[in-house]
C-alpha cells in the first residue's frame, strides 16, 4: 500500500494504519511540497537555493532532509537523482487527487502547508504564496462539483455539507455561499438558509459589497404552481414553446417563469425526454438571458443531465455538458471546463452531430485561449467558425470568428485578427443577432488601434459601448469601456484613461458570475496605466496577481509577475517565467527575456494549472 502524503491542512504522513515517523522541523515539509508541487523534476541546486541559501552547505542541508524525508516515507529509493522528482507509483499525494477529482469532500480542508512558515527563505515564501490560494481555488472547484452532483442525485444533506465546507473557505465567494444556500433550501432548512443569508449580508457589508438579488433569492423555497386539470405532458409541451417565444422576444423573465412551470409539469408527466428539453432551456436562460444567475443555472442544468442520460439521449448530454463547460470557462473553472467538454465531445460523437461538435470545439478554444494558449485555441475556433457555416449555424459562426479575433490579436496576428472580427461582425449583423456585436466591435478596434486606425478604432468602441450599454450586459460594457479607456490614453488625457478604467472595472464587477477573463483584462489595463503614470504600481499588481491565481488566468498572472519583477522583485522572474510557460502572447514572451535572470534554473513550478504532477 502506498503510504499517503497530506499536504492540506496540517502536514502528516500516513501508511497502512500504522504510525509513521513524521519530518523534522518545517524545511523537509517545504522541501517535499515543493517536489510533490513541480511539474517537472527540480533540480537540487534549484532546491537548495530556495530552501537553504541561508546555511553554510546548502546541498548538504538539501541532502539531510531528503534523507529525512525517505526515513518518514520508509522508501529508501525515492527522492534521489538529480533532478529531484516523486511520482504516483512511489507515493499517494491528496494534492494530486483533488486536482485529479478523486478527493473525497471529507478530505478536502485547510490551506496548504498549515502552520508551515519558513524564515528567511524569500523565494520559497512567494511561492507559497501563490501555491495556497491556487489550492483554496482548486478545493472550492472541487466541493462544488461534488455538491452539484449530490444535489443532483437528491442527496441534499449531504450536498449541505459539502457545500457548507466550500462555503466556509472563503466566505466572501458568492457562488459558494449561493450553492450552500440552495442545499439547505433543497435539504428543507429554511431557517438556516435565513441565518446564513443574514450572515452572508454582515460580512458582505463589512467589506462594502451588497448581496446580490440571486443570493437572496437561493434562500427561498419555491413551491410549484397549481394543477390545471389538463394532461400534464401537454401542458408542459406548451409552455416550452411560449417560454422559448418569450426569450426569443427578449422577455427574459417572462420566458424563465414559464419555463420554470414547464419544468413542474414535465415533472408530473415522467416524459424523461420532454423533462431533458425543459430544463437544458431553463438552465441556459439562467446563464444567457439573465445577469447574476449563473448559480443556479448550473444547478438546473445538472439536472438536466442527469434526466437526459435516464433519457438515453447524448446529444441532448453533450449540449448540456457544453452549456455547464462555458459556465465554468466564464468562472475559472477551467479543470472542471475541460472534463466536461471532454464528456461531451464523446457524446457528441455518438449522436453524430457535427454541428454540436463544432460549438463544443468553440467552448474548447474559449476555455484555451482564457489559459493563454492563443494558438491552440486560435485552431480549436477556426475549425468551429468553418463547420457551423458549413451546418447552418450563422450565431454559432459569429461567436466562434469573434472569440477568434481575441486570440489572433494576443498572438500578435492583428491583421488576421481584425479580419477575424470583421468577418463576425458582417455575419452578426447579417442574422440580426445584436446582442453579440459589442465584443467582435471591440476587438476590430483595438485591431484598428494596432494598425495606427485611430479614429475608426475610436468609433468601434464607441459604437460597441452604446450597444453593451443598451443591452446592460456588464461584460461587454466593461471591454468597451477599456478600449475607449486606452484611446484616451494615445490622446494624452491620462486622468480621462483612469475614469474609463474604474468605470470599466466597475461596470464588469456589478455581477458575481462575470467573466474573470474580462475582469482580468480589464485590471491588466488598469496595471499598465499606474506603470504610464510613474506612480506606485504594487496595489494594482497585486490585485491582478491575486485575481489570476485564484481563477487560474496563467496569462494574467504571468503579467503580474513582470510588471512586479520590473518594478525591482527579481524573486518574481522564475515564477514569471513559470506562469507563461505556454502562454502564446509575443508581447508578454519579449517582456520576459527583457528581464534576463539566471537562465541555467528552469522554472519548475507552474502556478494556477489543471495539472501539477510533471508524470501525470
Amino acid at each position: 500500500m502506498h503510504k499517503q502524503i497530506r499536504l492540506l491542512g496540517r502536514p502528516r504522513i500516513e501508511g497502512g494504519g500504522q504510525p509513521c515517523p513524521q519530518p523534522r522541523g518545517f524545511k523537509p515539509w517545504a522541501l517535499l511540497a515543493r517536489i510533490a508541487l513541480s511539474e517537472r523534476p527540480v533540480s537540487r541546486r534549484e532546491l537548495a537555493g530556495q530552501l537553504f541559501s541561508d546555511a553554510n552547505d546548502p546541498l548538504g542541508a538539501l541532502r539531510w532532509s531528503l534523507a529525512d524525508l525517505r526515513r518518514s516515507l520508509d522508501l529508501p529509493d525515492v527522492l534521489r537523482g538529480d533532478p529531484v522528482c516523486l511520482t504516483p507509483d512511489q507515493v499517494w499525494v491528496d494534492v494530486w487527487a483533488l486536482e485529479d477529482g478523486t478527493l473525497p469532500a471529507a478530505e478536502i480542508s485547510g490551506e496548504l502547508l498549515e502552520g508551515i512558515e519558513l524564515q528567511n527563505c524569500p523565494r520559497f515564501e512567494t511561492w507559497i504564496l501563490m501555491a495556497r490560494p491556487r489550492s483554496v481555488a482548486r478545493s472550492m472547484e472541487e466541493l462544488r462539483r461534488q455538491a452539484l452532483e449530490l444535489l443532483t442525485a437528491g442527496d441534499a444533506e449531504q450536498a449541505v455539507t459539502v457545500a457548507g465546507r466550500s462555503a466556509g473557505l472563503d466566505p466572501l465567494d458568492e457562488p459558494a455561499q449561493e450553492l450552500f444556500l440552495r442545499a439547505l433550501v433543497a435539504a428543507g432548512h429554511e431557517g438556516q438558509a435565513s441565518v446564513h443569508l443574514a450572515s452572508c449580508a454582515a460580512t458582505f457589508a463589512r467589506e462594502g459589497l451588497v448581496v446580490s438579488p440571486a443570493l437572496r433569492a437561493a434562500a427561498r423555497g419555491r413551491r410549484p404552481g397549481p394543477r390545471t386539470g389538463l394532461r400534464a405532458r401537454v401542458v408542459a409541451a406548451s409552455l416550452l414553446r411560449a417560454g422559448n417565444a418569450a426569450l426569443d422576444a427578449g422577455a427574459a423573465d417572462a420566458g424563465i417563469e414559464t419555463l420554470r412551470r414547464a419544468a413542474d409539469e414535465a415533472l408530473r408527466a415522467h416524459d424523461l425526454a420532454l423533462q431533458a428539453d425543459i430544463l437544458r432551456a431553463l438552465g441556459g436562460a439562467l446563464v444567457h438571458a439573465v445577469r447574476g444567475f449563473d448559480g443556479e443555472g448550473a444547478v438546473v442544468l445538472h439536472q438536466a443531465l442527469a434526466v437526459a442520460r435516464s433519457a438515453e439521449r447524448p446529444g441532448v448530454a453533450a449540449e448540456i455538458l457544453r452549456e455547464l463547460a462555458f459556465v465554468d470557462v466564464q468562472a475559472g473553472r477551467h479543470v472542471s471546463a475541460g472534463r466536461a467538454l471532454q464528456e461531451a465531445g464523446r457524446q457528441a460523437s455518438a449522436a453524430g452531430d457535427d454541428a454540436l461538435l463544432a460549438a463544443i470545439r468553440a467552448v474548447d478554444g474559449m476555455n484555451e485561449a482564457d489559459q493563454g494558449r492563443h494558438v491552440t485555441a486560435a485552431t480549436l475556433l477556426a475549425e468551429s467558425a468553418e463547420v457551423a457555416a458549413q451546418t447552418g449555424r450563422p450565431r454559432q459562426q459569429a461567436w466562434s470568428l469573434g472569440v477568434l479575433a481575441r486570440s489572433l490579436l494576443l498572438s500578435g496576428e492583428v491583421d488576421q485578427a481584425r479580419k477575424a472580427a470583421e468577418d463576425s461582425i458582417e455575419v452578426a449583423h447579417r442574422h440580426q443577432w445584436n446582442a453579440f456585436l459589442p465584443w467582435p466591435q471591440v476587438l476590430r478596434s483595438q485591431a484598428l488601434a494596432e494598425a495606427g486606425d485611430w479614429g475608426t478604432a475610436r468609433d468601434d468602441a464607441e459604437n460597441a459601448f452604446a450597444l453593451a450599454c443598451e443591452l446592460g450586459d456588464p461584460c461587454w460594457e466593461g471591454m468597451a469601456g477599456r478600449a475607449l479607456g486606452l484611446l484616451e490614453l494615445h490622446d494624452g488625457d491620462p486622468a480621462a484613461a483612469q475614469t474609463w478604467i474604474t468605470d470599466a472595472r466597475r461596470r464588469c464587477d456589478r455581477v458575481s458570475d462575470r467573466y474573470v477573463w474580462v475582469s482580468a483584462y480589464i485590471a491588466l489595463a488598469d496595471l499598465e496605466l499606474a506603470v504610464r503614470a510613474g506612480t506606485d504600481i504594487r496595489k494594482a499588481a497585486d490585485r491582478l496577481h491575486d485575481y489570476a491565481v485564484r481563477t487560474d488566468l496563467p496569462e494574467f498572472l504571468a503579467w503580474a509577475l513582470v510588471h512586479q519583477a520590473e518594478a525591482g522583485d527579481a524573486s518574481r522572474i522564475s515564477l514569471a517565467r513559470a506562469a507563461a510557460d505556454g502562454v502564446t502572447n509575443p508581447l508578454l514572451q519579449a517582456r520576459l527575456r527583457a528581464l534576463g535572470g539566471p537562465a541555467d534554473i528552469q522554472p519548475a513550478v507552474r502556478i494556477g494549472t489543471s495539472t501539477t504532477a510533471h508524470t501525470r
